[in-house]
């Protein structure tokens, strides 16, 4: 019987044009990992075999960083002919559009190969790096080629509705495009405060009790999200690996996964983040005074166990 997924995720890189406070994956200019044509396509065809897919995307890091690389990926999804798949598509932070020609060359590019989605990063934390002209460039190229969806992806600080300086301006930001520009979709939520953020940003958001902390993911039993990382690791979120591709199928992976049967996830399965707590207070870790949400008790938690379990919570520079 085959298992929809609902989408599957290439992260091609960790290295980005920038360094922004909220990155869960810790991205950066001194990355410099990659995926692999030859890795993808060995995922994709062993994933044809026994899935369907509704959509794919490659993202990073930056994944315009490797415009001819990334153009191969899609074309090769393109080749495939995947059953039921709705969606090809990118997230980008939009630097490229600073140069009209680049940009035009990118978007006309990437439409030819098979991309007909397109999320563009926007908010008070990407635009630190990235000047919301470039931003503009880019949407405008994507217009201009047809590319049939265009999204404004962002993250506010804290609820969507706190009144900061970093939603204040993400508001702002959001605003000064839709003047300019018919957009398909924007979806601003709440950042993970986990990896960067739990450095940088967790300090000045309130601090909640662990009896009021809950787990959003509701597919850790039955999976329909899988991110496959330049490493080979496969997450259901990130930084808690099923598996490596270069060691088992992804087929395999998938086919094997039992929820009660993971370290770490059954943990948060059966009893939210706060059953992932009560493994690391065994193993002799001494909770917070308090946390910023779900995703920092469950992050800073798993910071504590990485030595543990060394192959599941994965890459490392992410918990650093």
């Amino acid at each position: 019987m085959k298992i929809n997924l609902k989408c599957l995720t290439f992260l091609m890189t960790y290295k980005c044009t920038s360094e922004c406070k909220h990155c869960l994956y810790r991205a950066s200019p001194y990355q410099d990992n990659l995926i692999s044509l030859k890795d993808v396509k060995r995922d994709l065809r062993n994933l044809k075999s026994i899935h369907s897919i509704d959509s794919i995307y490659f993202f990073g890091g930056e994944p315009l960083l490797y415009f001819e690389l990334l153009v191969s990926l899609i074309q090769e999804v393109k080749k495939l002919e995947i059953p039921n798949w709705e969606t090809i598509g990118i997230i980008t932070n939009g630097f490229w559009g600073k140069n009209d020609s680049v940009a035009k060359k990118y978007a006309k590019g990437l439409k030819e190969a098979g991309l007909n989605s397109f999320v563009i990063s926007v908010d008070a934390f990407h635009q630190e790096f990235v000047p919301i002209d470039a931003v503009k460039g880019t949407i405008r190229a994507a217009k201009e080629v047809g590319i049939e969806w265009i999204k404004i992806n962002g993250k506010s600080f804290g609820d969507t509705e706190a009144n900061n300086h970093y939603n204040q301006q993400t508001k702002r930001l959001i605003k000064e495009l839709e003047q300019e520009f018919d957009v398909d979709e924007i979806d601003v939520r709440p950042l993970m405060v986990a990896g960067r953020a739990a450095d940088t940003l967790a300090k000045y958001l309130p601090m909640i009790e662990l009896t009021s902390v809950k787990c959003k993911r509701d597919d850790i039993r039955n999976p329909t999200y899988i991110e496959i990382d330049p490493n080979g690791w496969v997450w259901i979120c990130c930084g808690i690996a099923i598996g490596n591709t270069r060691k088992t199928s992804i087929s395999e992976i998938i086919r094997g996964y039992e929820y009660k049967k993971h370290p770490i996830l059954c943990r948060i399965g059966d009893k939210e983040p706060v059953g992932l707590l009560e493994l690391a207070i065994e193993k002799g870790y001494k909770p917070l005074n308090g946390y910023a949400g779900r995703c920092h008790l469950c992050f800073s938690v798993r910071r504590f166990l990485r030595p543990f379990y060394p192959e599941i919570l994965v890459p490392a520079h992410v918990y650093q």
